[in-house]
């Protein structure tokens, strides 16, 4: 699946993962990986990023920075670690057009343990599984939740 994120800016290709419900991307500034990958989101450059703040109720779990703070295990043993953020994305729909999302919940991924990110082409990932903050679920509300 290739994702824009602040059309002008950032575009790559992500991972579609069915067995979790987390949209992720690597994000600057990375703690654990010394390479720069070209497909990771530089938040200050995007006109339409935006951290969500433990003001709000959307999420329980905060950071020392106040920030909602998200971690995520994989079958592997895998865990990436990161800020519950929002971004209005866009997806190429293979006839030279996109689809344009308004703004969704994600996670901005700061930190991981044990992904092999090195091997790794494009080290962003898109849940598909039933959750809330699955991309499914985005999509669905923002149609009604109607079969198109």
């Amino acid at each position: 699946l290739y994702i824009s994120t602040s059309l002008e800016v950032q575009s790559y290709w992500v991972i579609i993962d069915t067995g979790s419900n987390l949209i992720w991307t690597l994000c600057v500034p990375y703690y654990n990986f010394t390479c720069q990958m070209k497909s990771t989101l530089k938040p200050l450059q995007s006109s339409t990023y935006h951290n969500l703040r433990c003001t709000t109720s959307f999420w329980s779990a905060c950071d020392d920075n106040q920030l909602h703070s998200v971690k995520s295990s994989y079958g592997d043993g895998s865990v990436v670690e990161g800020t519950l953020s929002f971004e209005r994305f866009w997806f190429e729909d293979g006839t030279n057009g996109t689809i344009k999302l308004p703004t969704i919940a994600f996670s901005c991924v700061h930190k991981e343990n044990s992904v092999d990110l090195e091997n790794l082409v494009d080290p962003s990932l898109v849940g598909l599984r039933p959750g809330s903050l699955s991309l499914v679920s985005h999509i669905g509300f923002f149609i009604n939740h109607k079969v198109l």
